[in-house]
């Protein structure tokens, strides 16, 4: 009897986790916007966890056993667990990699695009645009480059919007290189190298904090230069989605040999 309460109990938590995905999923979008990449992962999510509460529910009132044999069962809890395990080492691995803190006076800085609403940043640049300024305000040698092509629903280039943003914030505009054309990653530090002649540089790569290892993965592979991580706060509300998103690309990446 108690093995039974608790197992209703259990699945009484894969029902708060559905509902949980569905409510995060429409808060993201009104919130923020529901164009965000990937976020139709949440409502996916909340239906499996919705059809395993209802599939569940129905034997313990029925009495009647699982539609599915047990070895079966056995083998997908395993696969489950497995890949919980894998999920939790990657995003640990991303999530320590977010909280690097940056070294003083180097002697560029990067800061990645991000979508850009008509000629206004996102709320993620408009924060990748903030801490740069900061940075260069404390390091007054320190050059930057604003990093980002346009995209077909973006009014100006991200490379324009981060200049202007750092424009109004009082970074004088000869220390800013534009880099426009990019639209990855890869391309964003690509193009930007190739506006660098120093020797050897020191260079910092401003993006949101869940992006740090993947930028961080895929600047290495670029030698000649010493690359160190400048990260940007995220929001709470953003910040699920975004460690979800950036398990999904960091694993993609990896089968695709990206770094």
């Amino acid at each position: 009897m108690k093995n039974r309460v608790l197992a209703r109990a259990v699945n009484y938590l894969f029902l708060i986790g559905a509902l949980f995905c569905f409510v995060y999923y429409l808060m993201n979008g009104i919130l923020i916007r529901f164009g965000q990449s990937l976020l139709f992962l949440w409502p996916i999510m909340g239906a499996c966890l919705l059809i395993r509460f209802i599939i569940y529910e129905r034997c313990y009132k029925t009495g009647k056993p699982l539609p599915v044999s047990k070895r079966f069962l056995i083998i997908f809890r395993i696969f489950v667990a497995l890949c919980l395990v894998f999920f939790i080492v990657v995003e640990g691995i991303i999530l320590t990699s977010a909280l690097t803190t940056p070294p003083e006076n180097l002697d560029y800085i990067i800061v990645l695009g991000a979508k850009v609403n008509g000629t206004e940043p996102s709320g993620a640049l408009r924060n990748r645009i903030q801490t740069a300024s900061e940075y260069l305000h404390q390091n007054r040698d320190t050059l930057v480059i604003a990093s980002g092509g346009q995209g077909p629903d973006e009014g100006i280039s991200e490379a324009e919007c981060i200049r202007r943003g750092l424009a109004q914030r009082g970074i004088d505009e000869s220390r800013i290189l534009m880099e426009d054309k990019s639209t990855s990653t890869l391309e964003n530090l690509t193009y930007s190298l190739a506006l660098i002649d120093t020797p050897s540089p020191s260079i910092g790569i401003v993006t949101n904090n869940f992006h740090v290892y993947r930028s961080m993965k895929i600047a290495n592979t670029f030698e000649g230069y010493t690359f160190s991580a400048v990260p940007v706060a995220t929001s709470l509300m953003s910040f699920p989605h975004y460690m979800l998103r950036e398990f999904c690309a960091t694993v993609v990446s990896f089968i695709k040999g990206s770094f």
